[in-house]
């Protein structure tokens, strides 16, 4: 099932980084009116724990925190409660946090997305009336269990690649810069890059490198100080796993000359939040993957007011795959626009 990408062009307020397990985000937008407010108390079906929502993500993580606050927003709007709880990336956190939210007993639906699968935890949680949604992550040992719902990282992958084959000039020598040793959406992102390549027929592009680097801007920017030592003006196109490492590139190659924003060595990334939109705009970016946070927040809603309406139960299972897109300087002003208005320029 694939949803469109639908730019929601609302007012957001900003939210603060969350430091651990159990804090709140905050309220809801101004002018969010939400159901309980009519003095109305929503009742929990027999078998469903509550209709709180619980997501579980590291909030440090840009695309991440944007998407978990667009759900609370949303969700709070149509009367549902959302709290975000913190992994800080750390995959033990992940697991305090479900139990702590099983612990509590009235939370309805979790969402959640760390590097490796907590089946267990998921287990326990849906044997006490809570429905669980794995997002941003494909486990092999989720399916049929819980409920996955992803951008297909493939596409990310090939968009930005496809562009780059598009742009990059004749003979070109690219070097790739990888996101998580291991992480299926980095298989995955990486299977895309290759193949959009191969199926464009450039046989005479060189890959000269590529390494994983952890999604870190200041990871990338070493790792590309130490290509332009070793290839220097030889390299003709970077291809990111994520803006942020885009960015990094950027760095370095402006440090050594190499100043990418007048052309001379092409930079692609993945995410497309304001930081990559702003580099798109000034031309240091060509182009950059985007995958919405507004369908997952539409897709939370919905399967919190399906579990209410008695539709699903906890234990159904519902996979998602919502479609990727790209930016570059033909749109990339709608993306500006857009985060400007939600507050979200920073």
């Amino acid at each position: 099932m694939k949803k469109k990408i639908v730019l929601l062009l609302a007012a957001v307020m900003a939210v603060g980084m969350l430091s651990g397990c159990g804090k709140k985000g905050n309220a809801p937008a101004s002018g969010a009116v939400p159901a309980e407010a009519s003095g109305q108390e929503m009742a929990v079906p027999e078998g469903l724990a509550g209709t709180k929502v619980a997501w579980v993500t590291i909030q440090s993580d840009a695309w991440h925190h944007q998407t978990a606050v667009k759900a609370q927003e949303l969700l709070a709007a149509n009367g549902f409660t959302c709290d975000l709880f913190d992994t800080n990336g750390d995959d033990a956190k992940g697991l305090e946090c479900l139990e702590q939210i099983r612990t509590a007993g009235d939370y309805g639906l979790v969402i959640y997305a760390c590097n490796v699968t907590q089946l267990d935890a998921f287990k326990q949680l849906m044997d006490k009336g809570t429905s669980v949604v794995m997002y941003a992550n494909d486990f092999e040992d989720n399916h049929g269990v819980v409920s996955t719902w992803v951008c297909s990282e493939y596409d990310l992958g090939y968009l930005v690649a496809e562009k780059a084959a598009q742009e990059l000039p004749e003979n070109a020598n690219v070097v790739l810069l990888r996101g998580i040793e291991g992480w299926s959406g980095s298989v995955m992102r990486g299977k895309g890059f290759h193949a959009a390549l191969e199926d464009a027929g450039r046989d005479d592009i060189t890959i000269l490198d590529e390494k994983f680097q952890k999604f870190q801007k200041a990871d990338a920017m070493t790792c590309m100080e130490d290509w332009i030592t070793a290839y220097g003006d030889k390299i003709n196109g970077v291809v990111s796993e994520n803006d942020d490492m885009a960015l990094g590139a950027i760095e370095a190659l402006r440090g050594a000359g190499m100043t990418a924003d007048a052309g001379h060595v092409l930079v692609y990334g993945i995410d497309g939040l304001y930081q990559g939109c702003k580099g798109i705009k000034e031309g240091s970016i060509q182009a950059s993957a985007y995958q919405d946070s507004n369908d997952y927040a539409e897709a939370a809603l919905e399967r919190i007011q399906k579990l209410v309406s008695g539709e699903m139960k906890p234990g159904d299972c519902e996979d998602l795959t919502f479609d990727a897109a790209y930016i570059d300087s033909s749109n990339v002003d709608e993306f500006l626009t857009y985060y400007e208005k939600a507050g979200m320029a920073q």
